[in-house]
């Protein structure tokens, strides 16, 4: 089985706290494990002893989770997501196992990816997202990437032909 990934690019770092608490609902009872590094304080820590992912990832820094389920068009499990940001933007990437969307029916299938690509598309506008990568990982190699979501109008209905051959 591979994995897909899923990657914000570019995503505002003053965005953050708002879309982990908010938009990705994430709290200690969908949360399996955490790993932050907290450059103020120059100590390993985890997500419940976070106040602010944006003070955390200040003035530049990395951390990871890996999540139990998460709500994201379709309800996924088993999904690590990584933050690497600068003192701005940075990238946000989801990764799980291609079982989440790709199953035996092919109807379900094209359901999965339908809600998951509008969900998408929903966050790139509702975030200002440059681009969203979605693919086989390493999505961010243009040869495992299936749909690159960005300023140009994006078909929905022409990338789930391209998806779901």
């Amino acid at each position: 089985m591979e994995n897909l990934e899923v990657i914000l690019t570019n995503f505002k770092k003053e965005e953050l706290n708002k879309f982990v608490l908010e938009e990705l609902s994430l709290s200690d009872l969908n949360i399996k494990s955490s790993h932050f590094y907290d450059s103020n304080s120059g100590q390993n820590i985890e997500f419940h002893q976070v106040k602010s992912i944006i003070d955390v990832l200040s003035p530049i820094g990395t951390g990871n989770m890996v999540i139990k389920y998460l709500e994201f068009g379709i309800i996924m499990k088993n999904i690590v997501i990584v933050f690497s940001f600068d003192e701005k933007l940075g990238d946000i990437v989801f990764n799980f196992p291609e079982s989440n969307v790709f199953v035996d029916d092919k109807g379900i299938t094209y359901s999965h990816c339908r809600k998951l690509l509008n969900y998408l598309v929903e966050l790139k506008e509702k975030y200002s997202i440059p681009s969203i990568r979605f693919g086989y990982e390493p999505a961010s190699d243009d040869d495992m990437c299936l749909i690159n979501i960005n300023d140009d109008k994006t078909n929905i209905a022409n990338a789930l032909e391209k998806i779901i051959i």
